[in-house]
């Protein structure tokens, strides 16, 4: 049977944050295989890889309570992480997972599904990267890779508090706040709702261990970092706290802006174009909450597009396509995205 090395971590975002890429360069490296579980301390609201804060977060909210912010390596969503949330993670060769992202991500799922199975909660994995119970969501999962290694990080919602969510979420009128309190209550659950009681942090963490120990089909022992992955952290922790790397990697476009958003199956985009007279395409910014491999690609598009005819975008956006993969978004939907916000 494999081994992988077990850790449990509790800090800031930017200390958590670091270990993942760390973590995922390392075995990429050599490193034996890790599975870590994580406690975000302070409380952060972290945004996906693609997103910007600026679209996502309600900034002067956040700083209020005292939170952090920070910015994910993988795709998806703005979440929550805090006391009342473990975060786990799996890095390992991408055989041991299933081959690929999407098979890791419904590796990982099956930990989540066992764990809520010994707690004598009934789950199930619904595409494309949520586990959920009575068809509310109870635990989001992305992954990224490196090569043929893999990383696939999850959450297991312990406690939640809803409100505090559309708080910090960024809102178009105050009058959606309550409707949304309802909408996130009523499309999200936890632990300690589903059983009608609490729970220690220390017995999910234990009973997750030995439910993702059953999943994975490997042996947890108790581990620690190797001095190249303290080195690692110690060096990505200046990157996951940069503002940087927080508010200015995904940079909403300015001026004479197009825009449009659509939510697809594989999550919501939002595109912004900027045009240089009617038949030249200046800029373009694609944001959202969507999974891509390999996950600059989309940087990748927006330099091919940068500067590029109008009555070239098709003929781009499907070459480009070929490299890539984003779950649950086919060219057709880019393509037709972007006629739709040139005709605005």
């Amino acid at each position: 049977m494999d081994s992988f090395r077990f850790i449990v971590e509790r800090g800031p975002q930017d200390l958590i944050l670091a270990g993942e890429e760390a973590l995922l360069e390392s075995v990429s490296n050599g490193a034996p295989p890790i599975l870590r579980f994580v406690i975000f301390d302070p409380t952060a609201v972290l945004i996906g890889y693609h997103q910007a804060v600026e679209q996502e977060v309600n900034i002067d909210e956040v700083k209020k309570r005292g939170w952090d912010i920070g910015r994910r390596p993988t795709g998806g969503g703005a979440i929550i992480m805090g006391k009342d949330q473990l975060g786990w993670e799996i890095y390992a060769d991408g055989s041991l997972l299933g081959g690929s992202p999407e098979n890791a991500i419904k590796k990982g799922a099956e930990g989540v599904i066992k764990t809520l199975q010994k707690l004598a909660i009934d789950a199930n994995f619904r595409p494309k990267n949520d586990v959920e119970v009575k068809g509310k969501k109870i635990s989001g999962i992305g992954a990224f890779s490196i090569g043929k290694y893999i990383a696939v990080t999850g959450t297991i919602l312990l406690d939640f508090d809803a409100e505090a969510l559309v708080s910090t979420l960024r809102l178009t009128s105050e009058k959606l706040k309550d409707k949304l309190a309802k909408d996130f209550k009523e499309r999200l659950t936890w632990i300690s709702k589903e059983l009608g009681r609490s729970i220690e942090m220390s017995e999910l963490i234990s009973i997750a261990k030995d439910s993702f120990s059953e999943a994975l089909g490997v042996k947890l022992v108790e581990g620690q970092y190797t001095e190249e992955e303290k080195k690692l952290i110690s060096q990505f922790r200046l990157k996951y706290s940069s503002p940087d790397w927080i508010y200015n990697l995904r940079k909403p476009l300015s001026g004479d802006v197009k825009f449009i958003e659509r939510k697809f199956p594989g999550g919501l985009v939002r595109l912004q174009v900027k045009l240089a007279g009617e038949s030249i395409i200046e800029s373009v910014l694609l944001t959202g909450d969507f999974f891509v491999e390999p996950r600059r690609a989309i940087y990748d598009l927006e330099s091919r597009l940068k500067w590029s005819r109008v009555d070239e975008l098709e003929e781009n956006i499907r070459e480009w396509y070929k490299d890539v993969k984003i779950i649950g978004i086919s060219e057709n939907d880019l393509v037709s995205l972007f006629n739709e916000v040139l005709k605005k």
